[in-house]
């Protein structure tokens, strides 16, 4: 409680403007004026806060070239960014998990056609042996984790691509819209689906929000995610109009009644989709007439034979809309407190615009409200948007490895793409920083600029440790253990000796990491074996019977870290002592400025900034930075280790 005390006391600190800390944006009391600033404000310091909201902040150069613009033609690069040639970004490129041609299903929903069929995702459910469908239930459990392996390697995939990118302001607001309209691969299981959603996201993302609204609403993760696909005639669902009204329009509480949300879900019914079962299935929306309720509805005060699309412009029609979703985009890109005012003239250009976000889009990062001191350096920074910038501000060309990104945003920091928590999305703003994330994130930046590969271990190809021992416990059942090859990069056998060698290695070099480390957030959700008495109830159940799920399971990790491609394991290239040069540092107090400026937004605190240099003087011993003497890389690297460690970093 202490720790966490001592937090809400920095973060009340720093972010109070007008404080100790001279901000970044002191200057004119511009809070609530929606006017443009005007060219003679314009300079480096707003060209970079323009960069870290719009997008995930920049290395000096990019910033310099935004700060020759005008402003309006500075906000208008970023937001008319079809403008922007992107085609040198990589595509994701995908593992191959499908072998057999079948995509992840339930056991539920796979064993009544397996009964029918005798096959099982593709694999014949019968064989004989001692465990005659035991190849079906290894193949349910390679699907589930295959499917979550491939997501985590989508997510590394799109940070690199928001690392990469020249339109930043695309990914951010794709970022934006995927925590509106949050939606989890825990339930879905097909990163096809979520990639889709993605891109639907990404598409629309600077557009007309009546067309995305659309789109989402008939998007086969959404459909499924917020149970759509089962909406139908005499049996509504009611998930689904209940968030697009809560959650994605209206606000909670805000004009809508329960009778509303009845009579919206039976206006919502046959919007469905095709079922998904082999790789050869295209996940496509359908409307059918025969499932739809064609009667009468009334709901937000008008009454009609309504369908969906009839409902999501009376959805549309609505004042609370347009001031919801216009106040949501404001609290993301300036800052929480949202004056009355200042919603109500944004959301009338809203409407006024028939819902085009990008005229409202461009008004909020052209105002002199956006960079008011009351709304620069004031946001704690999301996990994804920390690690992001991190590397675009040290102009890093490839999201490192080591550390592992899913490993730090999801296990460490709590956020990892693609997996928000619930509907609502991520809480955010302050609870991303306790005294725990705090540190991890500190952590992180010191083993990007002190990377260790030998003694860091390939996360994604540590069995979960719940399921390690199963070679070991079951031995009647002959399990294979296998093990990770670096240098053949498969799964490989090895001996009951030598894998309880493995196991005890792996233990000693995870003592000093966190204790989720080597399961990631929001991993598949399994029976777990319960090794109080020597044998697991899975073992117990299954024995006697024609599979066994222990066999399953630890099978079914081995054989997904062979389908499923290896995270990238490089190493972050910088080289401090060349950033240096560039800025023309001379002396250690110019050294830490000139990094200083470089990452933070909000300057350190005096003292912080004293005990720094006091260090950066003892590492090189004397007050001049001499770039020939082979101490100064590494002491430059501390010193940016000091500066990204500090809370002054966390704010942007």
């Amino acid at each position: 409680m202490r720790g966490s005390t001592v937090l809400s006391v920095w973060i009340a600190g720093v972010l109070v403007a007008g404080g100790t800390l001279a901000l970044a944006g002191d200057g004119p009391d511009w809070a609530n004026d929606l006017a443009p600033i005007s060219a003679v404000d314009w300079n480096y310091e707003r060209a970079a806060h323009l960069l870290e909201r719009a997008g995930f902040g920049a290395a000096p150069s990019e910033i310099e070239k935004l700060a020759a613009m005008a402003p309006a033609e500075a906000v208008n690069a970023l937001i008319d960014y079809e403008n922007v040639d992107n085609s040198a970004l990589v595509p994701f490129e995908p593992s191959g998990i499908y072998p057999h041609g079948h995509k992840f299903r339930s056991l539920e929903a796979a064993v009544p056609k397996a009964l029918l069929t005798g096959m099982a995702f593709g694999i014949k459910a019968s064989q004989d042996g001692p465990l005659p469908y035991q190849p079906a239930i290894n193949e349910f459990y390679t699907l589930l984790w295959s499917e979550h392996m491939e997501m985590q390697r989508a997510a590394h995939w799109w940070a690199e691509r928001m690392l990469l990118t020249p339109r930043p302001m695309e990914e951010k607001l794709t970022l934006f819209w995927h925590d509106h309209f949050a939606t989890s691969q825990s339930k879905l299981m097909n990163y096809e689906l979520m990639m889709a959603q993605i891109e639907t996201l990404r598409k629309h993302a600077n557009g007309n929000f009546r067309k995305m609204l659309v789109a989402v609403a008939q998007d086969p993760a959404m459909l499924i995610w917020l149970d759509n696909r089962e909406n139908v005639k005499g049996k509504p669902n009611e998930n689904f109009a209940r968030e697009v009204m809560e959650l994605f329009t209206m606000g909670e509480g805000h004009g809508y009644s329960e009778h509303d949300i009845r009579e919206m879900a039976r206006a919502f019914t046959g919007w469905t989709m095709k079922p998904v079962e082999t790789v050869d299935d295209k996940a496509e929306f359908v409307d059918d007439p025969k499932l739809h309720d064609d009667g009468e509805k009334t709901f937000l005060g008008k009454t009609g034979t309504f369908n969906g699309y009839d409902a999501i412009n009376i959805i549309l029609e609505q004042p609370a809309t347009s001031k919801f979703v216009a106040g949501k985009l404001y609290k993301h890109f300036v800052r929480e407190q949202l004056d009355p005012k200042v919603n109500d003239q944004l959301a009338k250009q809203l409407v006024e615009s028939n819902y085009d976000l990008k005229p409202m889009l461009k008004t909020i990062l052209l105002s002199k409200d956006f960079y008011s001191p009351a709304s620069v350096g004031t946001q704690i920074k999301s996990p994804v948007h920390f690690l992001v910038s991190t590397c675009r501000k040290l102009d890093i060309k490839r999201l490192p490895g080591i550390p592992d990104y899913i490993e730090t945003s999801g296990s460490q920091l709590g956020q990892l793409l693609f997996y928000p928590p619930n509907v609502a999305g991520w809480p955010g703003d302050r609870s991303w920083i306790n005294p725990a994330t705090l540190l991890s994130r500190g952590n992180y930046v010191y083993a990007m600029l002190f990377p260790d590969p030998e003694s860091y271990p390939a996360p994604d190809k540590i069995g979960p440790e719940g399921y390690r021992k199963i070679p070991l416990m079951f031995p009647e059942y002959n399990i294979p253990p296998q093990v990770w090859n670096e240098a053949s990069q498969k799964m490989e056998p090895v001996s009951l000796v030598e894998y309880d060698r493995h196991l005890a290695g792996i233990g000693a070099g995870m003592m000093g990491k966190d204790k989720k480390g080597d399961k990631p957030a929001d991993a598949p959700k399994m029976m777990k074996p319960d090794m109080s008495q020597g044998k697991s109830r899975m073992s117990q159940l299954a024995h006697g019977e024609r599979f066994n799920l222990a066999v399953g399971v630890y099978t079914g990790y081995v054989q997904a870290y062979d389908r499923v491609k290896p995270r990238p394991r490089t190493t972050a290239k910088v080289n401090f002592i060349e950033m240096a040069e560039e800025g023309q540092v001379q002396t250690v107090e110019g050294a830490v400025d000139y990094f200083s400026r470089r990452f933070l937004t909000v300057p350190l605190a005096a003292e912080r900034r004293t005990a720094i240099i006091d260090f950066l003087t003892s590492e090189l011993g004397g007050d001049k930075v001499e770039f020939t003497n082979k101490a100064t890389e590494e002491a430059l690297r501390r010193v940016v280790h000091l500066i990204l460690s500090a809370p002054e970093y966390q704010l942007g």
